[in-house]
Formats: C-alpha cells, structure tokens, sequence
C-alpha cells in the first residue's frame, strides 16, 4: 500500500527546482530551507522562496551534512 503524500512533497514534486533550496540532514532526514534563501529566487515575481519559509524551518548544515541537533547529539557520545 502507497502512503499519501505529504502537502510539502507534493509542492515539490510540482516545482522540483525548489530542490535546490532545500537542506535534508543526512543523519536525521529532516528537511528545512537552506538559510541562504533569498527573497526572490527567480528573476520575475514568484512566491516561492516565501511558500518555502512557511512550509520549512530554516535548517543550516554542518560541512558533514548534518544539522546542529544531530552534531550536538554525536558530540555527546
């Protein structure tokens, strides 16, 4: 049995060029808008950037690939 698509992949799967702009944490899977965003990803008027905000959290990377919960919890062990 197929699991529903959540709201969020079914906006990407429509626009995969948002791909680019999304950080995925190769530890935890977690998914967030790369901080670097800028208000208007493409030369005309769009709102994606803004959908991007409201569906994401910003989610910066370590070098690694990993967010700053993850590095903070392996940095524990």
């Amino acid at each position: 049995m197929k699991r529903a698509k959540s709201e969020t992949d079914l906006y990407l799967s429509m626009y995969p060029g948002l791909h680019r702009w999304v950080n995925v944490c190769v530890a935890c899977g977690r998914r967030g808008y790369k901080p670097e965003l800028s208000e208007n990803i493409y030369p005309h008027f769009n709102v994606a950037a803004q959908n991007l905000r409201a569906m994401f959290e910003a989610l910066p990377l370590n070098d690694t690939g990993i967010c700053d919960a993850c590095a903070d919890a392996l940095s524990k062990i």
